[in-house]
């Protein structure tokens, strides 16, 4: 009998030691749990900003260090580092130090950007306006690198380039184009200002003499590489609307132009 409760004694004992190893152990699985857990939330407030496609960068200002710098035509691109991140930038084509701090204001992302310049396909890039050395902005009056403000009022409008058969005058253009929306036409005109390369695309500016209330010069999205002076024409189809993002917005476009020699 004596012998049975000893037993059991120590048969009790060992069971609560079994317990409290178990209680142990659990708390140990928790903690490495919430350790695990901790780690995947930092992993994922971590992950670059630049993630969605055609994502825009919403933060007022950035500040980055140049890491590297490629002429791409007609624009730059950049390599830069932000907040313990790198990434590739593209800025219209500029001087920039590489190591030297600069400061940017939005931007737009685009994933999978293809530079035939380059023969380079970017996994994901900023595309900005600019970099400036200081941190704050100076006011612009026009943000839109593509206007055609300038050309407005310059004596290169005093040219008179005849209306080929079958085209249309830009001031037809201007004064119908909700009619034209969609719709392909041929275009002939002098060429006032060329961005190549952006957006994949070269941006051509042409006048032919006509104009309808203050607008003069269409923009024309292509291709094909002209310059400046060149007399060009043009066949695409017309946009109205067109936004591509920050700071590149159109109320009328012809895209897709095909040069007609």
């Amino acid at each position: 009998m004596v012998i049975n409760i000893i037993i059991l004694k120590i048969i009790f004992v060992t069971f609560i030691e079994i317990l409290k190893r178990m209680k142990n152990n659990i708390k140990f699985f928790a903690i490495i749990f919430s350790a695990i857990l901790l780690f995947s939330c930092k992993e994922k407030t971590s992950y670059s900003k630049i993630e969605s496609t055609n994502e825009v960068l919403k933060s007022s200002s950035h500040k980055i260090v140049v890491n590297e710098f490629v002429d791409g035509g007609g624009y730059a691109y950049v390599n830069v580092m932000e907040n313990g991140e790198s990434y590739w930038m593209a800025i219209p084509n500029s001087e920039v130090e590489i190591g030297k701090t600069y400061y940017y204001d939005g931007g737009m992302v685009m994933k999978d950007f293809e530079s035939k310049h380059l023969n380079k396909t970017f996994e994901s890039i900023v595309f900005a306006e600019g970099l400036r050395a200081t941190e704050k902005a100076v006011k612009k009056q026009n943000q839109n690198p593509h206007s055609n403000t300038k050309h407005e009022h310059s004596p290169i409008l005093d040219v008179k380039i005849a209306t080929p058969t079958g085209g249309t005058s830009l001031k037809d253009i201007f004064e119908n184009k909700e009619s034209l929306l969609g719709k392909e036409l041929l275009v002939k005109g002098k060429v006032v200002k060329v961005n190549n390369g952006i957006l994949d695309k070269n941006w051509v500016h042409i006048v032919d003499g006509s104009k309808f209330e203050t607008k003069s010069s269409l923009t024309i999205t292509t291709t094909e590489v002209v310059k400046v002076g060149d007399t060009v024409t043009f066949k695409g189809n017309i946009t109205l609307n067109k936004d591509f993002g920050y700071g590149y917005v159109y109320d009328i476009l012809l895209e897709e132009g095909k040069l007609l020699k």
